[in-house]
C-alpha cells in the first residue's frame, strides 16, 4: 500500500537533505536558517522551505508520516515530532516571531479505523508574535484527530491539546480555531473509555479569548460539541464533562459580539444521562452564565437558551438534577429560555430536580427577574416590557405555575409557592400605568393529599397600588383588580377542607381605598367593590358557607 509513496517521499527527503548539506557548506550572508530532519520507518516525507532567520526541526518515526513546513520572515520556529501511523502535520508561517510546535503520538496498536488522518494537524500563521501548539495523543483504536489553527494579525496564541486514552474509542476529536487580532484560544479535549467519541470544538474569534474544555468518560460517552463565534473583545469559557454508562450529548453554542462574556458549564453523570443543550446569543456588552448538572439515575434533557440584545444585560441559569424522587418516573426535563432586549436587564434562574420549565422575556431597560425552582413539574413565565420592573418567583414541591406580566415603571411582583404548595397557580398582570405598584402572592399549600390547588390572580393598572394574597390549605381562589391609585388590598385565605375552598374577589377603581379580607374554613365567599376614593372595607369569615358582599362608591 505504502511502497510507491515511500519511494517517492524518501527520494524527496534525500534531495532536500543534499540541498541542506550544500547550504550548510556555503557561506551564510542574509540567511541563518536551521533545519534538522530525522526520519525512521515507512513512508515518511518531509518538505521544509525557509526564507529569513527561521528554524525547523522535524522528527518522524512510524508509518505513513508527512510533515510540510513553509516559513517566510524572521525569527520563525517550527518543531514537528510525530511517532504514529497515518499522521500528518502542515505548518505555514509568514511574518516575524511566529512559533509552531506540533507533537503527534498515536502509541500504535495497529487499529486506525479511519486513515489517513489519525491524527492530522494544520497551522497557518500570518503576522507577528503568533504562537500555536498542537499536541495530539491517541491509543488505538482512536482515529480522526484533526486540529486546524489559522491565525492572522498580531499577538495571537492558540493551544490545542487532544488526548485519546484507553481502548475501543471510535470517535473524533476535531478542533478548528480561526483568530484575528489580539486573540487567545485554548481547546483541550480528552477521551477516556469505550465509545467516547465525537468531541468537536470550533472557535472563530476577533480580538477575543475562548477556552473550551471537553472531557468524556464512560462506556457510552458521546457528543460533546462546542461552537463559539466571537467578534470584538468577547470572552467565552465552555467546559463540558460526560461520565456514566450511556452518558450524554452535551451541546453548547455561543455567539457573541461587542464585548460580551459567556460561561457555560455542563456536567452529566449517571446511568442514562442523555442531553444537555446550552445556546447563548449576545449583542453588546452583555454577560451570560449557564450551569447545568445531572447526577444520578434515569434520563435527562436539559436545555437553556439565552438571547441578549443591548448593553449591560446579565443572565444566569443554573440547572441541577439529583435524582429527585417526588415524581415516580425517570429524571427528565429542565428547560430555561431567557430573552432580554434592552439595556441593564438582569435574569437569574435556578432550577433543581426534574421537569422544571422557565421562560423569561424582558424587553426594556433595567428590569430584573429572579426564578428559583425546586421539587418537580413547576413552571414560571415572566414578561416585562417596561422599565426597572422586578419579578421574584420561588417554587417548591410539585406542579405549581406562576405567570407574571409587568409593563409599567418600577413595579414589583413577588410570588412564593413554597412548603406544601402543589398545583397552585399565581397570575400577576401589572399593566401600563401601574408605576410603582406592588404585588405579593404567598401560597404554602396543605400537607398530605390531595394537592392544594389554590389560585391567585392580580391585575393592577394604576399608580402605587399594593396587593397581598396569602393562601394556605386547599382550593382557595383570590382575584384582585385595582385600576385607581394608591389602593391597598390584603387577602388571607385558609382552606380547611379539600375540594371546598374559599373565594375572594376585590375590585378597586378609585384612589386610596383599603380592602382587607380574612377567610378561614371552607366555602366562604367575599366580594368587595370600591369605586370611589378613601373607602375602607374589612371582611372576616370563619366556618363554612359564609357570604359577604361590600359595595362602596358611585
Amino acid at each position: 500500500m505504502f511502497s510507491e509513496r515511500n519511494k517517492k517521499m524518501k527520494k524527496t527527503i534525500i534531495t532536500g537533505a543534499s540541498i541542506l548539506a550544500l547550504a550548510a557548506a556555503a557561506p551564510a550572508f542574509a540567511q541563518s536558517n536551521v533545519s534538522t530532519v530525522d526520519q525512521n520507518g515507512n513512508g515518511n516525507g518531509a518538505t521544509v522551505e525557509q526564507v529569513g532567520s527561521n528554524m525547523s526541526d522535524v522528527d518522524q518515526d512510524g508509518d505513513d508520516n508527512v510533515a510540510t513546513v513553509d516559513q517566510n520572515g524572521a525569527t520563525n520556529s517550527s518543531t514537528i515530532d510525530q511517532d504514529s501511523i497515518g499522521a500528518g502535520a502542515f505548518v505555514t508561517q509568514d511574518g516575524s516571531t511566529n512559533t509552531s510546535s506540533i507533537t503527534q503520538n498515536d502509541g500504535d496498536d495497529r487499529n486506525t479505523i479511519g486513515l489517513p488522518e489519525d491524527p492530522e494537524a494544520t497551522v497557518s500563521q500570518i503576522g507577528d508574535r503568533n504562537t500555536s501548539t498542537i499536541t495530539q495523543d491517541a491509543v488505538a483504536p482512536g482515529y480522526n484527530s484533526i486540529a486546524n489553527v489559522d491565525q492572522m494579525s498580531d499577538d495571537n496564541v492558540s493551544v490545542i491539546d487532544q488526548d485519546i486514552a484507553n481502548t475501543t474509542s471510535t470517535g473524533g476529536l476535531q478542533a478548528n480555531v480561526t483568530q484575528f487580532g489580539n486573540s487567545d484560544s485554548t481547546v483541550l479535549q480528552s477521551v477516556d473509555a469505550q465509545h467516547a467519541r465525537q468531541l468537536h470544538a470550533t472557535v472563530i474569534q476577533t480580538d477575543s479569548t475562548s477556552l473550551v474544555t471537553q472531557t468524556a468518560s464512560g462506556p457510552g460517552a458521546i457528543g460533546l460539541v462546542a461552537e463559539v463565534t466571537q467578534f470584538a473583545g468577547s470572552d467565552s469559557t465552555v467546559s463540558q464533562t460526560a461520565s456514566g454508562e450511556d452518558s450524554g450529548d452535551l451541546y453548547a453554542s455561543v455567539m457573541q459580539d461587542n464585548g460580551a462574556t459567556s460561561t457555560i458549564t455542563q456536567t452529566a453523570a449517571g446511568l442514562s444521562s442523555i442531553n444537555q443543550d446550552a445556546i447563548v446569543t449576545q449583542d453588546g456588552a452583555s454577560n451570560s452564565m449557564i450551569t447545568q448538572t445531572f447526577n444520578g439515575e434515569g434520563a435527562n434533557s436539559f436545555s437553556a437558551t439565552v438571547n441578549q440584545d443591548g448593553d449591560a444585560n446579565t443572565s444566569t441559569v443554573s440547572q441541577e438534577d439529583f435524582t429527585f424522587t417526588t415524581v415516580a418516573n425517570p429524571d427528565f426535563g429542565l428547560t430555561a429560555d431567557v430573552n432580554q432586549v434592552g439595556n441593564g436587564n438582569m435574569s437569574s434562574l435556578t432550577q433543581v430536580n426534574k421537569t422544571q420549565t422557565a421562560d423569561v422575556d424582558q424587553l426594556g431597560d433595567g428590569n430584573m427577574s429572579t426564578g428559583i425552582q425546586s421539587g418537580a413539574a413547576n413552571s414560571l413565565t415572566v414578561l416585562q416590557t417596561g422599565t426597572t420592573n422586578t419579578s421574584v418567583i420561588t417554587q417548591e414541591h410539585t406542579g405549581n405555575m406562576s405567570d407574571v406580566f409587568q409593563a409599567g415603571i418600577g413595579a414589583t411582583s413577588t410570588i412564593d409557592q413554597i412548603g406544601n404548595a402543589q398545583n397552585d397557580m399565581a397570575f400577576v398582570d401589572q399593566l401600563v400605568g401601574s408605576d410603582g405598584s406592588s404585588s405579593t402572592i404567598l401560597q404554602t399549600g396543605a400537607s398530605g393529599s390531595p394537592a392544594s390547588a389554590n389560585m391567585a390572580d392580580v391585575t393592577q393598572s394604576g399608580l402605587m397600588n399594593t396587593s397581598l394574597i396569602t393562601q394556605d390549605g386547599w382550593n382557595s381562589d383570590a382575584t384582585v383588580l385595582q385600576s385607581g391609585a394608591n389602593n391597598d388590598s390584603d387577602i388571607t385565605q385558609t382552606g380547611t377542607v379539600a375540594g371546598a375552598g374559599n373565594s375572594a374577589d376585590v375590585t378597586q377603581s378609585g384612589d386610596w381605598n383599603v380592602s382587607d379580607v380574612l377567610q378561614t374554613g371552607s366555602l366562604n365567599t367575599a366580594t368587595v367593590t370600591q369605586s370611589s376614593d378613601f373607602n375602607t372595607s374589612n371582611v372576616t369569615q370563619t366556618g363554612t358557607g359564609g357570604t359577604a358582599t361590600v359595595t362602596q362608591g358611585m
